[in-house]
């Protein structure tokens, strides 16, 4: 049986420029009266959603959301509020450095907005343009000081390692200066390189260096003790926070619960389905106007799914997956179906249940993938449930 969202997920594919790195479905140089035109589409499928949306966590993400206008994020942010209720909810938006201009900053705080997310990546400022950056390290620096004095206690900042031709000393002046900057969350990436973008064509080319497997494994670990010393927790494998300061709604992707989501591209989880938005955004508007949804994908997601999704999800957590709710939830039990899977990763130190709870190894979580496989074996074909 599938219970209601309680998480809300909102795209801004706009930005200013495509940084050379990125996949995401995200578009730089609109103009004012597409973007404007799109949070008003916006704010219609926000309608549909419901006017009573009991919401523990919303994210603005991207794209950058603050490429729109104070007065556009006002209209959106505003909407959302008046939507939900209950308690407060955390409530994210994303921000590029050298963007929290008074309007944005108004605009955001009465709304009730009280996390951000900015994408940081690198504080060289040679490292920042070969990403195609459009921020300096100095921006980063006055930014997060901007934010913690208009009263937003809960920033996090984005880091990528293993950048072309990075070396360790390298990507360790870079967390030791966020560190100063004293963030409550940060998430560090290792460099991707996706088809069609810049980077993987350069790298295609033989333009840039991609970092090996050891290195990047070396900066992980040098990174995760350097940030333990600073009293930040590893909950997730990319991710670190203060105590209290975990991202609540990533928590709950991790955890496979359902959520809404909404704008171009977007995917939402819903009543035992996953969905897809048409992910051009004027495409996107058209369809809001003519058919009153935008969705172009469905995928009914039944028990074994499901199963699969929060054990893949879940294990890439510290507080790992339980047992007992995954076969309430699903009807499957790892310690039945794959008993000896799990003895074996418990001999080899890559995994052990406590408590119920079935969590990795930092040497597990590194090859969570070869972990997954024998989860796949056994399964019956099915269709049940999404939450």
């Amino acid at each position: 049986m599938s219970v209601p969202p309680k998480s809300l997920y909102v795209h801004i594919p706009f930005c200013e420029r495509k940084c050379h790195y990125c996949a995401f479905n995200s578009y730089a140089g609109a103009p004012d009266a597409t973007i404007d035109r799109y949070v008003e589409t916006l704010l219609l499928e926000l309608g549909t959603l419901g006017s009573d949306l009991a919401l523990e966590t919303i994210y603005v993400g991207g794209g950058t959301p603050t490429a729109l206008t104070g007065s556009q994020l006002d209209r959106l942010l505003g909407a959302i509020d008046v939507a939900r209720s209950g308690p407060e909810p955390e409530w994210t938006v994303e921000m590029n450095p050298g963007t929290a201009d008074r309007d944005r900053l108004a605009a955001l705080l009465s709304s009730g907005v009280n996390r951000i997310s900015m994408g940081v990546q690198s504080l060289d400022p040679v490292r920042l343009k070969r990403l195609g950056r459009i921020h300096t390290p100095e921006d980063v620096t006055t930014t997060v000081s901007t934010l913690h004095d208009a009263g937003f206690g809960n920033v996090n900042l984005d880091l990528i390692y293993g950048q072309p031709d990075q070396s360790l000393s390298q990507w360790l002046d870079d967390v030791s200066a966020i560190i100063a900057l004293e963030p409550e969350h940060l998430s560090l990436y290792a460099q991707q390189y996706e088809e069609g973008t810049v980077y993987t064509r350069a790298r295609d080319l033989g333009k840039l260096g991609e970092c090996a497997d050891e290195v990047v494994l070396e900066m992980f670990h040098a990174a995760r003790d350097r940030l333990s010393e600073a009293g930040y927790e590893l909950y997730e494998i990319s991710n670190f926070a203060r105590p209290g300061r975990q991202s609540r709604h990533n928590l709950n992707y991790w955890r496979n619960e359902p959520y809404y989501g909404i704008g171009a591209g977007a995917y939402a989880c819903v009543d035992d389905e996953r969905r897809l938005n048409e992910p051009d955004p004027t495409r996107y508007v058209d369809r809001i106007a003519d058919e009153g949804h935008a969705v172009v994908e469905r995928e009914s997601l039944g028990s074994v799914e499901t199963y699969v999704e929060t054990l893949a999800s879940g294990l890439r957590t510290k507080e790992g997956v339980d047992l007992d709710g995954l076969r309430a939830r699903t009807g499957f039990d790892p310690r039945q179906l794959h008993g000896e899977h799990l003895d074996r990763l418990a001999t080899e130190g890559l995994a052990a249940v406590h408590d119920g709870h079935l969590t990795l190894t930092l040497a597990g979580l590194w090859i969570l993938d070869t972990v997954m496989e024998p989860f796949l074996d056994g399964l019956p074909r099915d269709t049940a449930a999404c939450a």
